[in-house]
């Protein structure tokens, strides 16, 4: 399974192990291409009869009716990523468990040698299998970059999602770490610099899901699940938009309460108000026990902190069984709740959901980070936060906007005029990227927008400003 967890070089912290080095065995891959296709699309034929194609085991685990993907964009996928190129092909991220079989299914259809950054944690859990898929350790620092750099000079692909905030968000691309960008300006230095004649490629990959019908049954009973899980007040019969903005209200207060910090219900906030407040608590919280730069957006604040987190968890670890060690352990252990917290917060945001409706596909999703978040034990649970199911059958978009050829003279530059070369193609990038989504967007908004709710986050933020 793939994370978008991408950060660049420079923020790549040192790895606390060998570089656990991709041992590709294409046999398996080959094999798992149509496992993937069947967990993906289901059984072939029987997934086109009505009727059949619905029942569980035909209809595929993701219940993808359809993968969207059209002959122009195809053919620039081709045109990109071939032997003759090397190509650093940079999905989207709206989906976490459906990033690795699109993914997987890109590459069985285009690249079947291409290689995947991941999470280190998904390839500890099974490293001869992982390393036999091709996966490289999103820790591995300078041998995770060398393998990747060879790799792609070899014509084969790689594959990193390069969205550094990972919200699982449909309608909008978060920022972008750098290290897609690093590798593709690296690879085209290297290629200059021992005259290999191959155009380096960063290759921008779309992709959105759609419900095909309305879900809002399925909707409903996810929400008394999570209800239930955290002792809330049950929603039943409430309308479905209705439900989910209580649901969104009732954790905010659960989870302040859990930390110290308190709503005070006599101020006119609206609900993305306090959240914010809350989030900010949090953050200048922690970081009055940890020295950290405060430099930047609050996202990039809150990654380091959980990486002083992190790392002064460990150290107090090897400090032994002391009293004081122990005591040190349940501090770093809040501080770290609190920072993921904080991180937790980063996922429903005015920006992306203030809009003047809310579809079934927002809601759906914004579900899926609760329950991933909040709901953690029992194998429903860990199953389904790995691989979510979906709550009705789907169309996949797919779309590959123009590829970005790397200049090798502008790669080959000082490292100031090198940075900003970075900064300039990560730009190109996300905006390739949103304005594809946004071109999706439009061309399935009447299906969309028959399925969606009057949003009640926006009303009640102009009743407050009222």
């Amino acid at each position: 399974m793939q994370t978008a967890v991408e950060p660049s070089a420079a923020e790549t912290p040192p790895a606390q192990r060998p570089f656990p080095t991709p041992r590709p065995n294409p046999a398996l891959t080959w094999v798992l291409g149509f496992v993937n296709r069947w967990v993906l699309l289901g059984l072939p034929v029987l997934r086109y009869i009505p009727g059949l194609r619905d029942v569980p085991g035909i209809r595929g685990y993701l219940r993808i009716r359809r993968l969207d993907l059209p002959y122009a964009d195809r053919a620039r996928l081709r045109r990109a990523v071939n032997p003759s190129t090397a190509a650093f092909v940079a999905p989207n991220h709206p989906e976490f468990g459906l990033d690795w079989t699109i993914d997987k299914e890109i590459s069985a259809r285009f690249a079947p040698n291409m290689a995947f950054w991941a999470a280190h944690e998904i390839i500890d859990s099974q490293p001869a299998f992982w390393r036999a898929n091709n996966l490289i350790a999103n820790n591995g620092g300078e041998a995770a970059m060398e393998y990747s750099v060879r790799w792609a000079l070899a014509g084969n692909g790689v594959l990193l999602h390069p969205e550094g905030a990972v919200r699982w968000t449909s309608d909008r691309v978060q920022s972008l770490f750098g290290g897609v960008a690093e590798l593709a300006i690296e690879t085209a230095r290297r290629a200059a610099r021992d005259g290999i004649d191959r155009p380096v490629h960063i290759v921008p990959v779309v992709w959105k899901l759609r419900y095909l019908a309305d879900v809002s049954d399925a909707l409903d009973r996810e929400m008394r699940r999570i209800e239930r899980a955290l002792s809330l007040p049950l929603g039943d019969g409430q309308p479905l938009v209705e439900r989910f903005h209580a649901l969104q209200q009732n954790v905010l207060a659960r989870r302040a309460a859990r930390f110290g910090y308190t709503l005070d219900p006599t101020e006119e906030r609206d609900f993305f108000d306090w959240q914010d407040q809350f989030r900010l608590w949090l953050v200048n919280d922690v970081a009055s026990r940890h020295v950290v730069d405060q430099s930047g957006p609050l996202d990039r604040r809150i990654f380091r902190l959980e990486r002083a987190v992190r790392a002064e968890r460990r150290r107090a670890r090897e400090d032994g069984d002391s009293v004081g060690a122990s005591n040190r352990s349940t501090e770093l252990r809040d501080d770290f709740a609190r920072v993921q917290e904080a991180l937790r917060l980063g996922g429903f945001t005015r920006d992306v959901y203030s809009t003047r409706t809310l579809s079934q596909e927002q809601i759906a999703e914004s579900l899926k980070r609760l329950r991933a978040a909040l709901l953690r034990r029992g194998t429903a649970n860990v199953v389904h936060n790995y691989l979510p199911r979906p709550y009705g059958a789907r169309v996949v978009h797919v779309r590959v906007p123009e590829p970005i050829v790397i200049d090798p003279r502008r790669a080959s530059l000082d490292a100031a005029d090198r940075d900003a070369y970075v900064a300039e193609l990560l730009e190109r990038t996300r905006r390739a990227l949103q304005e594809s989504l946004d071109a999706i967007n439009a061309e399935c908004g009447p299906e969309v927008a028959a399925l969606s709710h009057s949003n009640p986050f926006l009303v009640r933020r102009r009743a407050s400003r009222a």
